[in-house]
């Protein structure tokens, strides 16, 4: 069994540790080319971290060359040196054509809009809005974000519920510490990779938990005894289903019946092309057991790190004495409620929408034109999923794509446990942050890549 001494202390990450220190035994041989790799699990309990600590340093190693992932085998050790080297030039390679599902645009962001309303604030001269004002964030654009729920997605919930933070980070992370780090926090395995990693950073324990109908599975909340689950049931990160009526029955009436949080991660709803829309498990909630997250990152943009969550009643008064003051600049806030309150917020995102449904659709048909292998029906979301086709070996899909200067990611790089071989030859394809003349000629680079 591979051994390492990590450094919790260090202020380098686990991950990037563990990372170096198996890329070095590659790259010295002792690993030996071709062997076989710990299993995630195996390796993560032989040094004492997290199955996500493992996880992530193995994603690295594989879009790298190190290593490889064989369907229904694990990971190995790569087999040809001079791929790995073949994949470290590809670092240096600029990228040209971004299909990452963080991408964002950023050719129709309000900067008119935005900049008079800035302007109009900094004017009024609020001296308030130098201090650091309530931990919750301003009581008036908590009022108008409500507003907004109640109008968009049908949740009626208290102003004095909502919590603004600056950026999504920065809410999980006080939701452990509100929760409790002794809790066991069900993930969605494959799931959002980024709010693993900032639950093992905040110190949590997480169960990476199967999908079952494109939903986490119920039952393993039951038996694995989770104390809250992280889901994402309007549009499922990375496989975009959206959860049943009676999946999310059932996951209500396990958070009922054990006393458990969902932590619901609405991330992109407002984006939805095709199909109706099911409630947020929010609107369904009435044991007070949902905790809804949501973020205007994807809306407006990332850089402006605002984000919100509404909590339980039971749990305000616990986050007001743990909390001093609230992370969202005061101008910031000011700014987007008379932005919220104009009108501007739903008029930009029913323009985006029209935005994006046709670069969707450009991407959709330029990648059938090419051959490329088939593009799951996408009704929701800012990403689609490709079934590439073709007989590229599936670990080399992403380093030819970095080759070619065009950003992805894999199916298979979402997932804790092992995954099936209907994930690996799967790429996730963003298209918000790339107009239809880009989309068309990154899937042209990808064609003469992988064909």
């Amino acid at each position: 069994m591979f051994t390492c001494t990590l450094d919790s202390g260090s202020r380098v990450t686990l991950t990037d540790q563990l990372y170096s220190a198996l890329r070095e035994e590659i790259m010295s041989g002792r690993i030996a080319a071709g062997r076989k790799m710990p299993s995630k699990r195996q390796l993560a309990e032989h040094l004492h971290v997290s199955t996500a600590t493992v996880e992530a340093a193995y994603s690295r190693l594989a879009s790298e060359g190190y290593c490889e992932s064989r369907p229904r085998s694990g990971m190995y050790a790569a087999s040809d040196l001079p791929q790995i080297m073949t994949a470290q030039h590809a670092q240096n390679v600029p990228v040209r054509w971004d299909f990452s599902t963080g991408a964002a645009d950023a050719e129709h962001f309000p900067f008119s809009t935005w900049a008079r309303l800035m302007r109009e604030v900094l004017s009024e001269q609020n001296t308030q809005l130098l201090l650091s004002g309530d931990p919750q964030g301003s009581a008036q654009l908590r009022e108008e974000i409500a507003g907004m729920l109640l109008r968009l997605r049908g949740i009626e919930v208290s102003p004095a519920c909502i919590v603004l933070g600056a950026g999504t980070e920065v809410l999980v992370t006080a939701l452990v510490s509100l929760l409790g780090r002794e809790k066991l926090f069900a993930v969605e395995d494959p799931g959002y990779s980024r709010v693993r990693r900032i639950l093992v950073a905040s110190g949590a324990r997480i169960a990476p938990t199967p999908l079952s109908g494109g939903a986490i599975d119920v039952r393993a909340l039951y038996t694995g005894g989770a104390g809250a689950a992280y889901v994402t049931p309007s549009h499922q990160f990375p496989l975009g289903a959206q959860m049943s009526e009676s999946q999310r029955t059932a996951l209500l009436h396990w958070a009922r019946e054990t006393g458990g949080y969902i932590l619901e991660d609405d991330y992109d709803s407002e984006f939805r092309f095709a199909g109706v829309s099911l409630p947020p498990l929010k609107a369904m909630d009435d044991s007070g057991q949902v905790i809804y997250m949501n973020t205007f990152a994807r809306t407006l943009a990332p850089g402006l790190r605002l984000s919100f969550m509404v909590l339980p009643e039971a749990l305000v008064g616990r986050y007001r004495a743990m909390h001093a003051a609230c992370s969202v600049p005061g101008f910031e806030q000011e700014t987007l409620r008379k932005f919220i309150a104009g009108g501007y917020l739903e008029r930009h995102v029913s323009r985006m929408r029209v935005v994006y449904r046709a670069r969707l659709h450009a991407l959709e048909r330029r990648a059938q034109e090419l051959g490329l292998g088939e593009v799951a029906p996408c009704g929701a979301g800012l990403y689609a999923l490709l079934h590439v086709g073709g007989r590229t070996p599936a670990q080399e899909l992403a380093a030819l794509a970095a080759r070619a200067g065009v950003r992805l990611t894999r199916l298979c790089d979402y997932g804790v446990m092992e995954t099936g071989r209907e994930y690996e030859r799967v790429v996730l394809l963003g298209f918000a942050g790339m107009d239809e003349q880009a989309i068309g000629e990154g899937l042209e680079a990808l064609h003469r890549a992988w064909m």
